[in-house]
């Protein structure tokens, strides 16, 4: 009979343990969770190293293209040489909207999708500007950068010069933009699906990005070829239409009075329960 009660409540108190962990994994004043679309860059650029095969010239590491409508990912191996690109979201319109929402300091993001398209999406097609390389997809990897102080500049097709004439970015400047900090956020898969069809891609929840996002500044990320395939175009800021996006996601999270009840309210009920058991 003893054997039977302490299963009894052994049972009901896992089962009320459970039930209080679901309530603090929901919304405390029932709010559901919210989403903010920044629907374009403030900066971005691409970078190039160049080749022999490139039109503009076997070595473009000193030049920034921070005006073209496209932004570019290419490996060193590729015909036209390697490219870079990065770019730069500002997140206080959103922090502003998830303030007003959950009251502020009461959310915390749980999601980060960065949606890309372009003007040149067919597996093996030319863009019209033979500086870029033929479409193909491949790898990709994405890092957080601590340094927002970067400037894109005004080159286009032809460039402009870059670091370490003034604060442009450029491949000579890759160790400067990196030295402020920065984290790896994964690698990605890119298989082209076709002209201006968005792809997102759900980034990881870093502390250092999720500090950064719910800061209401500058986030910056970096893009690279991971594989010696992957040739990626895909519109920048200036281009005429399906700009870079980035979407947050928040919800509420518990005030800490809240959580004070809930504590209260769970132990209140395992003192009520150890009561009844030793009647």
């Amino acid at each position: 009979m003893i054997a039977t009660k302490l299963s009894t409540t052994s049972i009901t108190v896992a089962k009320a343990m459970a039930v209080c962990g679901a309530m603090l994994a929901l919304p405390i004043n029932g709010e559901a969770d919210t989403s903010y679309l920044i629907n374009n860059t403030t900066a971005d650029a691409f970078i190039a190293s160049g080749s022999a095969n490139n039109p503009l010239g076997s070595d473009l590491t000193s030049l920034n293209f921070g005006d073209a409508g496209a932004l570019a990912l290419a490996p060193a191996s590729s015909t036209k040489g390697a490219f870079d690109s990065i770019i730069k979201f500002n997140t206080a319109a959103a922090v502003a909207q998830f303030n007003s929402t959950y009251g502020a300091g009461n959310w915390t993001i749980t999601g980060l999708t960065l949606s890309l398209a372009s003007n040149f999406g067919v597996q093996g097609a030319q863009p019209s500007n033979n500086l870029f390389n033929t479409i193909n997809g491949g790898s990709f990897g994405i890092d957080w950068l601590a340094n927002d102080s970067w400037v894109e500049g005004t080159g286009s097709a032809s460039g402009t010069p870059g670091y370490p004439n003034n604060s442009l970015v450029s491949f000579n400047s890759i160790s400067t933009l990196f030295s402020a900090g920065s984290a790896e956020l994964g690698t990605y898969t890119y298989t082209p699906p076709g002209n201006n069809v968005y792809l997102n891609y759900s980034l990881p929840l870093d502390g250092s990005l999720l500090s950064d996002a719910a800061g209401g500044g500058d986030v910056s990320f970096y893009f690279y070829a991971a594989d010696n395939q992957v040739s990626y175009l895909f519109n920048s800021r200036t281009g005429a239409s399906n700009r870079p996006e980035l979407t947050l996601t928040a919800t509420t999270v518990p005030e800490p009075g809240a959580l004070a009840l809930l504590a209260a309210g769970l132990g209140g009920f395992l003192i009520s329960r150890r009561q009844k058991g030793t009647n």
